[in-house]
């Protein structure tokens, strides 16, 4: 620097915080996505597939008869310090239902969903899944069981696409170790855990976006996107924790069509959810909450006329 301005000064400085300003300002992700850019322009390489490889499908589980019991909640507390966040909730989920749990904000009843699927274990009380017990396990193990759950907000890799998203679900499946996928022995394993993504992509109505990024389609196919994932660790029960939440009017009607659908191949679904509407019109049972204890639980019919639940809910009820 000195030689080419013809003076001395720490000009290494100067430019290496102008070099550090365009960066951030240009390559947010780092220089290697425009590395990798260079390069298939200088030497492009083979086009990504358009059409996944055929495989031999993946084992699958038993699927419980019509009707008989695959969740029971028996008195589960859970405490943080002095606080009671659910109180003694008992509930049962069956095979081919939609059993929906509702409940003002602040109800519980996300940490009710947490307990049961060993994100947050209960503090007291018991959780059978499919005859055994699993308040006690991880929730690794509990989703090596059979049980699938969404959250509140979506969580999926945006860069990836959605095949590749869909594809993680299955990981569980997958007998391959580290060691085995750095040497890249793990290929036919890692086909047929791509032909169960597309295959479960296609049951939930998005086989034309397989390959498009996450992060370009709308939150509507992003959520059906996180349940295609749920669905590819071939569960028994599916926990969804608001998934109409943000969805236009055609969005919540195509989800709706798609639990409908999932019931009707023997699904155990339960699910949490703000939108009335959307529960009363899909849900054969409703669970209602309050200050996380049980208020009430029947039918959508009996449930929208509970004079309980309408205090709840609006304060009050005319006489």
């Amino acid at each position: 620097m000195p030689k080419l301005l013809g003076a001395t000064g720490n000009f290494e400085m100067v430019v290496f915080g102008l070099l550090t300003i365009v960066v951030l300002h240009r390559a947010r992700d780092g220089l290697w996505p425009i590395l990798l850019r260079v390069f298939a322009i200088v030497a492009p390489q083979r086009q990504q597939m358009r059409e996944v490889e055929p495989a031999l499908p993946l084992p699958r589980r038993d699927a419980p008869a019509p009707g008989s019991e695959v969740l029971k909640v028996i008195d589960v507390t859970k405490r943080f310090g002095g606080l009671v966040a659910n109180n003694k909730m008992n509930l049962t989920v069956r095979a081919g239902e939609v059993m929906a749990l509702i409940g003002p904000n602040g109800a519980g009843k996300s940490t009710l969903f947490n307990c049961i699927s060993g994100v947050n274990p209960a503090t007291e009380g018991e959780i059978r899944f499919m005859g055994k017990r699993i308040d006690q396990l991880g929730s690794r193990e509990i989703a090596k069981q059979g049980m699938s759950r969404s959250f509140q907000h979506v969580r999926l890799n945006q860069d990836m696409t959605v095949l590749e998203n869909a594809a993680i679900g299955a990981h569980l499946r997958g007998r391959k170790n580290f060691v085995q996928s750095a040497w890249r022995l793990d290929r036919e394993e890692e086909r047929r855990l791509l032909w169960e993504a597309a295959h479960q992509l296609q049951r939930c109505g998005l086989g034309e976006h397989l390959f498009d990024t996450c992060g370009s389609l709308p939150l509507g196919k992003q959520r059906i996107v996180e349940i295609a994932r749920a669905l590819c660790s071939d569960p028994t029960l599916l926990l969804l924790d608001e998934p109409a939440a943000g969805l236009r009017h055609l969005e919540k009607r195509a989800l709706a069509e798609l639990l409908a659908k999932l019931r009707g191949e023997g699904m155990a679904i339960l699910l949490v959810e703000h939108d009335m509407d959307f529960v009363m019109g899909l849900a054969d049972r409703v669970l209602v909450m309050e200050f996380g204890e049980y208020l009430a639980e029947g039918l959508p019919q009996e449930i929208q006329t509970n004079p309980k639940v309408l205090e709840a809910y609006l304060g009050g009820v005319d006489e």
